[in-house]
């Protein structure tokens, strides 16, 4: 029935015919080789029985969303068993499972923050002579800190970005989401558009055969790691007390808009959201935010970094 050939054979599966990527797909074998080892199937005992065995288990030690995709993935292996007539029936149609959801806002930081952030990128950019090496890694690091707030990207999108994906004369980009989803953002503000000219020129006169946008010092993509790390050594430098990550410009982002009057389909557009209840997060932070100051737009947001409605198609 289940075993490690047929879980290979449907991580195969995902990867060929569904096109997960391999971060995706490494979390997938994780779970389902971690079913495997706690399952240990015997005669005796009903594979119903065993799944909901399992699943108690991983709601011992599983926070809920942990819980949620670990359960998904199962749930999706016997639906690929039950199709590929390796088993009569799927199981899980006699098992209810039901999942306490997680009540957690989206973390954000102030406008304040980022007006600090951004004016010390280029503080430190415009203080270093052009011809130096450190100055391509202070440009790296201002087109990161401008194009996250600018885009709302994912820092695996970042990262992935390919240079044959930036279109800057029309000013736009054209992004790999989540499971290989395409959209297109605009980069309607100027600064941004500069500070992007700036690094890919660059960029292309290092002769890199590199296919990806942002790379590190010795020529290769660069990491997400790599990326968290400038993020925060940017905050850092900019006297910022609270910890800032690359996903927070997304947050901040999409609450600004918010905030800025902006629909929340055009949001879930802007930031690649498969269903509107992800995006719909952010009306509660908006809320908070409200309760604990009176919303007014700070200048860096109003003129300097103002996102039209036209940040997508």
């Amino acid at each position: 029935m289940h075993s490690l050939k047929t879980v290979n054979e449907y991580l195969d599966f995902c990867k060929y015919n569904k096109r997960l990527n391999e971060k995706t797909l490494k979390a997938y074998r994780i779970d389902l080789y971690q079913f495997l080892q706690n399952a240990n199937p015997k005669k005796d005992i009903p594979i119903k029985e065993i799944i909901e065995r399992h699943i108690s288990r991983l709601n011992i030690n599983s926070k809920a969303s942990t819980l949620k995709r670990k359960v998904a993935v199962i749930k999706s292996y016997f639906k690929y068993l039950e199709y590929e007539e390796i088993i009569d029936a799927n199981p899980f149609i006699k098992i209810q499972i039901k999942i306490q959801d997680e009540y957690r806002l989206p973390k954000i930081f102030s406008i304040t923050i980022l007006e600090k952030i951004l004016i010390t990128a280029h503080k430190r950019l415009l203080a270093c002579d052009s011809n130096k090496p450190k100055y391509f890694e202070l440009l790296l690091s201002a087109a990161i800190v401008e194009l996250l707030f600018a885009t709302g990207m994912r820092v695996s999108e970042l990262c992935n970005l390919e240079i044959q994906n930036v279109d800057l004369e029309n000013g736009n980009l054209l992004i790999m989401g989540k499971g290989s989803k395409e959209r297109r953002l605009y980069i309607a503000n100027k600064h941004v558009q500069n500070i992007m000219h700036r690094y890919l020129g660059k960029r292309l006169s290092m002769n890199n055969k590199e296919k990806f946008v942002f790379i590190n010092r010795l020529g290769n993509r660069l990491s997400e790691q790599s990326v968290r790390n400038i993020v925060a050594s940017m905050a850092q430098q900019a006297g910022v007390q609270q910890h800032i990550t690359p996903h927070m410009f997304r947050h901040t982002l999409a609450t600004s808009l918010l905030d800025g009057g902006v629909d929340c389909r055009q949001i879930q557009k802007i930031l690649g959201h498969s269903s509107i209840k992800t995006t719909e997060r952010y009306t509660h932070v908006s809320l908070e935010m409200q309760k604990a100051v009176p919303f007014s737009p700070p200048t860096i947001f109003s003129n300097r970094l103002k996102v039209s409605n036209r940040n997508f198609l």
